[in-house]
């Protein structure tokens, strides 16, 4: 199940994890966000090219699944934790509701939805989205910080570039393993 874009993508995405835990974040340099950026949509790949892998073959090739999904994970939220994506989506949610509200209040002429009752039900809806994507964020940023600490970024980042390797010769990590 060999493809030359896996192998890419872990011997890339294993460099730069190797190249990140090794860098860190004490000084702010040039290389440090280059590689965050780069990280970030190799990350992105990796997630992308790890389900489509599953979806293809399942289980097949187990270590190259997981290795794709956890280091892409790790490579993503490096700079993914840092949006505060709750409030955003929030907020879009509550001026949605509110405009909708405003045109059905002007559609069907009606006295109930004041001004008032629709800035209220959309502050209403908008705390109620809030709350429940804070909890998922949370749950998010927490995994987030556990795949993107630098000493798992580095050894995930040297497993990568091992079962990249080894999808070159045609083998892979849980093929030798099992």
């Amino acid at each position: 199940m060999a493809h030359p874009v896996l192998e890419s993508a872990l011997l890339i995405g294993g460099i730069i994890a190797i190249f990140i835990a090794i860098i860190g974040r004490s000084e702010k340099t040039s290389k440090d966000e280059i590689a965050l950026f780069l990280g970030f949509i190799v990350g992105a790949i990796m997630i992308f090219l790890g389900i489509v892998l599953y979806s293809e073959a399942g289980w097949e090739t187990p270590s190259t699944v997981i290795v794709l999904v956890l280091l892409g994970l790790g490579l993503f939220f490096r700079v993914f934790k840092k949006v505060k994506w709750a409030a955003v989506i929030s907020l879009i949610v509550g001026i949605a509701v509110g405009y909708g509200l405003y045109l059905l209040s002007k559609a069907i002429l009606t006295s109930l939805l004041t001004p008032t009752v629709i800035i209220v039900l959309a502050v209403i809806v908008m705390f109620i989205v809030y709350f429940i994507l804070k909890f998922l964020e949370d749950i998010v940023d927490f995994v987030g910080a556990v795949v993107s600490f630098r000493p798992i970024l580095f050894i995930a980042g040297i497993v990568a570039v091992l079962e990249g390797v080894l999808l070159l010769l045609g083998n892979s990590l849980s093929a030798i393993l099992a």
